[in-house]
């Protein structure tokens, strides 16, 4: 696109900077100078060519306005221009060819014009070719970076597969490890447990068999000693009982009439015979005189309970009755 505008721009710039010459003239200078003009492959000729063409004033069939023959006279010129004799050669036979020609000043202006327009298309064309290439290059540059980045972005993420392919092995491994530790442990730890259930229950056993045995020699021991303590129950017996025969037999405190005859005989229901006599003397415990306000307050309390139990004493008095044993008529009325 930016070669077919800067076409159309230099055949604008040409077409209003040429002045256009009628067909007659035209013609007549095509045949004033058919004969002067050198063969095709003169360079004079061929930027005389547009001006003698029929086509001359077509925009369509101008050759010199098609992209395609343009790049290909630039490749030419460039090529050209690499051999600097050559190039300087062609600039030498051009002005020769010129000189000789003995062309108007008309036709000589147009001639430098069409050089000028040649040139500049050239530059332009060579600069929009520069450009292309620099894009290219930038394009290329751009695709080669990205092509890159894409190989980098891949190794990065096979390397990080591989790693986390890695660290994911290694932590399954890990894992593993723990687990077989945690089993070797687990594992020793119910041996242990087992040794000492084991242990424990052999000293039960024994506790058990010390505790029975206790208890039967306890049990024997009891027995032994209940035996002996009958024995001697029974030895103790025997001899009471042999002491009885000979002990005196207690004295009867209760007397009564058999047969018309005063017997002594036991009676259950008396009080036995006193057997202890204390041979000590009994005396009354020494209390010590109490003060003179205390022993007033003493005397008023003892006469004022003197005064209110008199009348009580005398009511019971003929109501007690001493019991007495000795007599025998009573005894016998009360039976």
């Amino acid at each position: 696109m930016s070669s077919a505008l800067s076409c159309e721009q230099s055949e604008r710039r040409r077409s209003h900077s040429t002045p256009h010459k009628p067909a007659s003239t035209r013609e007549s200078a095509e045949g004033s100078y058919n004969g002067n003009l050198p063969s095709p492959g003169d360079s004079t000729y061929s930027l005389l060519s547009p001006i003698y063409h029929d086509s001359f004033e077509s925009d369509d069939d101008d050759p010199v306005l098609n992209p395609e023959i343009l790049r290909d006279d630039i490749k030419n010129v460039e090529l050209r221009s690499q051999d600097s004799q050559e190039k300087e050669k062609q600039t030498k036979t051009l002005e020769v060819s010129e000189h000789d020609l003995n062309l108007t000043p008309w036709q000589a202006w147009l001639v430098s014009k069409e050089k000028q327009w040649r040139i500049e298309l050239e530059r332009k064309l060579s600069e929009e070719m520069k450009k292309e290439e620099e894009i290219q290059k930038e394009q290329h540059k751009k695709e080669m970076k990205k092509l890159l980045a894409e190989g980098q972005h891949k190794e990065w993420v096979r390397k990080k597969q591989e790693q986390e392919k890695k660290e994911k092995e290694q932590n399954l491994l890990k894992e593993q490890q723990i687990k077989e530790l945690e089993q070797r442990r687990k594992t020793a730890l119910e041996e242990r447990n087992k040794e000492k259930y084991k242990e424990w229950m052999r000293k039960k056993k024994e506790e058990e068999q010390e505790r029975k045995r206790k208890e039967k020699e306890e049990a024997e021991t009891y027995l032994a000693e209940q035996r002996e303590k009958k024995e001697k129950a029974r030895k103790v017996f025997e001899e009471w009982l042999e002491q009885a025969k000979t002990r005196p037999r207690p004295t009867l405190h209760s007397y009564g009439y058999a047969n018309g005859k005063l017997t002594g005989y036991y009676d259950g229901s008396s009080y036995p015979a006193p057997g202890f006599f204390n041979p000590i003397p009994w005396k009354p415990i020494h209390v010590p005189p109490p003060p003179k306000e205390a022993a007033k307050n003493l005397s008023k309390k003892k006469n004022k309970r003197a005064l209110s139990s008199q009348p009580y004493r005398s009511n019971l008095g003929p109501l007690y009755k001493p019991k007495d044993n000795l007599r025998v008529g009573q005894g016998m009325s009360k039976r």
